[in-house]
């Protein structure tokens, strides 16, 4: 077993995974991102994955992402409440920027660390225990602060503006499908306690439940050609993250 498949596993039992130098990462309960607001939870999580290559232009600067989101967090109010709700969701911690011989780190508390050698790290376990599939930031980063508004604006000169799409799916529709359909014991009245790990499992698990009934249907039916089906490709078991 990897230490991926570790991860996964410590997730699914709502457990939190331990980084060194970080501490605990946890997947927060769908009742505390409500809690939080989904829309600052997004923004929480845009800015706990900073990445400079999801922003135009700021791929050829030389700084690092890590350096970048230390900017933005001292500079851009907007950055730094959001990137410091993201913290005190996943970590339970709170977090001050500080500077050591001209290198930034954060500061957790108790002496753990965010920094540049642990960062990467720290984004990646993050994204697995939210299942985060963040889109270019290009559109959704809007800076507080007028000299990081300023930068942001010149590295987008000349972007068109496109209107935005309406959702046929949002997190209320999914809660709301997932807790009516399901036939494992979740119900509208216990699935906010699910985390965010364990609700979009159940419902990417269930989504391939149902694919596989369907082409098994079809197959018994005869509408489907069995040659043409890879079984094991669609077992409804078959790994999904």
């Amino acid at each position: 077993m990897t230490q991926e498949e570790d991860i996964h596993l410590t997730l699914l039992a709502n457990e939190p995974v331990f980084v060194a130098d970080i501490g605990y990462i946890r997947s927060p309960k769908l009742r505390d991102v409500i809690k939080l607001g989904y829309s600052n939870y997004i923004e929480a999580l845009s800015s706990l994955l900073f990445d400079k290559s999801r922003i135009s232009g700021l791929g050829t600067i030389m700084e690092s992402a890590f350096v970048l989101a230390c900017y933005f967090f001292m500079q851009d109010d907007h950055f730094r409440n959001s990137f410091s709700n993201g913290i005190r969701l996943l970590l339970h911690k709170e977090i001050e920027l500080v500077e050591m011989e001209g290198v930034p780190y954060f500061d957790l508390g108790d002496g753990l660390t965010l920094h540049e050698g642990n960062f990467h790290r720290f984004q990646e376990i993050v994204k697995i225990a939210n299942k985060a599939e963040l889109t270019n930031d290009e559109e959704d980063y809007n800076p507080g602060n007028s000299k990081a508004r300023e930068m942001i604006e010149k590295l987008m000169k000349g972007k068109a503006n496109k209107p935005a799409k309406r959702p046929v799916i949002n997190l209320h529709s999914i809660i709301s499908g997932l807790s009516w359909k399901s036939t494992s014991g979740i119900n509208i009245n216990n699935i906010f306690e699910l985390s965010i790990y364990q609700f979009y499992d159940g419902y990417y698990r269930l989504e391939n439940i149902d694919h596989y009934n369907s082409v098994v249907t079809g197959i018994y039916t005869g509408n489907i050609d069995a040659k043409k089906i890879n079984m094991q490709e669609i077992n409804w078991t078959k790994i999904i993250y």
